[in-house]
């Protein structure tokens, strides 16, 4: 089976002590792209260091919605091994999306998308927040459309918001994407993948017993518009959450089958047409 995760985060505290042996295991699982996805100054250089230490891995820049008040906070930040001690350079948003053009202009190749970026309203739910997020959420989009690499876009609670946002920022085919984590059903679906050609990311949640509505959307999506992830450490899938508490791109071999069951598909096919989603969505050879 040839995987694709395309939304990771193997640089958490989580993965600190065997990293290592944790992407030789992906490998060996058939694991053969992995793309980690930046959350914050200190995330998105984290996951560029994982990109040039591993030919097989792929990073994005971005900041996301439930770091938009403490990005700049030294002692509110997510800290990463071999970033213990280090210092923010950016103070402000200006400051901060000007690094991740710096970036992108000195590592192109290796740094594939914007994000992830969007709305969370699941731990706060406050009209400040909401404003903060869609400052952030725009910068990224104009970044996408100006060095044409896709959006990551990350929606919590928030997808009337969701919809609103796309439909007054964004013209369709103006600009890629996938929504990350995927959280509703075939009409949320249809809109993203019909109205803007945005892929659909699934993982563990697909497989949990009350995410009918997801798995309802896989089977109405054509399956050209899906895409595998693991938001690893989290989204265990459901066979293993009881045993397993951190998630990695070898448990997708569950989602795959799942997708393989709903589309009545052999898995050796599906798997194929889902790794050649996630080249696509980042334009890779």
């Amino acid at each position: 089976m040839k995987i694709a995760d395309t939304h990771t985060h193997l640089y958490f505290s989580a993965f600190d002590k065997d990293q290592k042996e944790v992407i030789e295991h992906c490998r060996q699982a058939g694991v053969k792209l992995q793309v980690q996805i930046g959350c914050d100054e200190i995330s998105t250089l984290a996951a560029l260091k994982l990109t040039q230490e591993n030919d097989d891995f792929y990073s994005t820049v971005g900041l996301h919605p439930c770091d938009v008040k403490v990005c700049f906070d030294e002692n509110k930040l997510h800290r990463s091994s071999g970033f213990e001690d280090y210092k923010l350079k950016a103070k402000t948003f200006d400051e901060l999306f000007a690094m991740f053009e710096e970036l992108i202009k000195e590592n192109g190749e290796k740094i594939v998308g914007f994000g992830e970026t969007g709305f969370d309203l699941y731990h706060e739910n406050s009209e400040e927040i909401f404003k903060i997020q869609t400052e952030v959420f725009l910068r990224h989009v104009e970044l996408a459309k100006k060095y044409d690499k896709p959006l990551i876009v990350h929606g919590r609670n928030s997808e009337q918001q969701m919809m609103d946002f796309f439909s007054k920022n964004i013209k369709p085919g103006s600009v890629r994407g996938v929504i990350h984590c995927f959280p509703a059903g075939p009409e949320y679906a249809e809109f993203f993948t019909k109205n803007y050609g945005f892929f659909i990311g699934i993982g563990g949640t697909a497989t949990y017993p009350k995410s009918e509505n997801i798995r309802e959307a896989i089977a109405t999506t054509p399956i050209e518009f899906i895409v595998t992830e693991t938001d690893a450490p989290f989204l265990v899938p459901q066979s293993l959450r009881k045993t397993v508490k951190r998630n990695d791109a070898s448990l997708l071999p569950e989602v795959i089958e799942l997708i393989a069951d709903i589309k009545k598909l052999p898995i050796d096919e599906v798997s194929e047409i889902l790794f050649k989603n996630a080249k696509r969505l980042y334009q890779l050879k």
